[in-house]
C-alpha cells in the first residue's frame, strides 16, 4: 500500500469533506441523539491531521517539525473539546449548545492549521463553520451543503491538474 498517495493532500481533503458532510447528515437526521458525534468527528480530523507528518518523521528524524507542530496545535484542541464536554456532562451546557460549541472549535482548529497548510485546510474550516450556522438556523441543509462540496472536489481537481 502507498501510504504517501493514500495520505495526500486530495485524498484528506476528499476525506474530511465527506466526513463533515457526514457530521452534518447525522446532527440532521438524529438531533436529539447525536450528542458526540463532532467529538467523534474531532479526533478522526486530529489523527488525520498528524498522520502525515508522523509518517515523514518516521521515515526520516529531520521532519519532525511536521509531527510536532500538528501534534501541539490538535492536543490543544483536544483538550480544550474535553473541557466542553465535561461542562455538557456537568450540565452548564445543553447536549445541543455542547454539540455547536465543539463543531465551532473544530471550524477554527481546521482553519488555522490551513494557514499552515495551505487553502484545502482554510476551506474545510470554513465549510464546518458553514455548518454550524446551518445546523443552528435551518431546517434543511443538506442538499445546499452536498452541492458545495461536489463544486469543492471540483476545483480541487481542476486546481491539483492546474499545478
Amino acid at each position: 500500500m502507498n501510504k504517501q498517495h493514500l495520505l495526500s493532500n486530495q485524498n484528506i481533503f476528499i476525506f474530511s469533506l465527506l466526513l463533515s458532510l457526514l457530521g452534518a447528515y447525522i446532527d440532521f437526521k438524529y438531533q436529539h441523539s447525536s450528542h458526540d458525534i463532532w467529538l467523534v468527528i474531532m479526533f478522526i480530523f486530529s489523527g488525520i491531521a498528524i498522520a502525515p507528518g508522523y509518517y515523514q518523521f518516521k521515515n526520516n528524524a529531520e521532519h519532525s517539525m511536521k509531527f510536532i507542530r500538528p501534534l501541539l496545535h490538535w492536543s490543544g484542541a483536544l483538550f480544550a473539546v474535553i473541557i466542553i464536554f465535561a461542562y455538557q456532562r456537568s450540565g452548564r451546557l445543553y447536549h445541543e449548545e455542547g454539540d455547536l460549541v465543539v463543531l465551532l472549535m473544530l471550524a477554527l482548529t481546521t482553519y488555522l492549521e490551513g494557514i499552515q497548510t495551505g487553502w484545502r485546510s482554510i476551506f474545510i474550516g470554513l465549510f464546518l463553520g458553514f455548518i454550524a450556522v446551518c445546523v443552528a438556523y435551518f431546517d434543511s441543509y443538506i442538499g445546499l451543503l452536498s452541492s458545495i462540496a461536489v463544486i469543492a472536489i471540483a476545483y480541487s481537481y481542476y486546481r491539483q491538474a492546474d499545478l
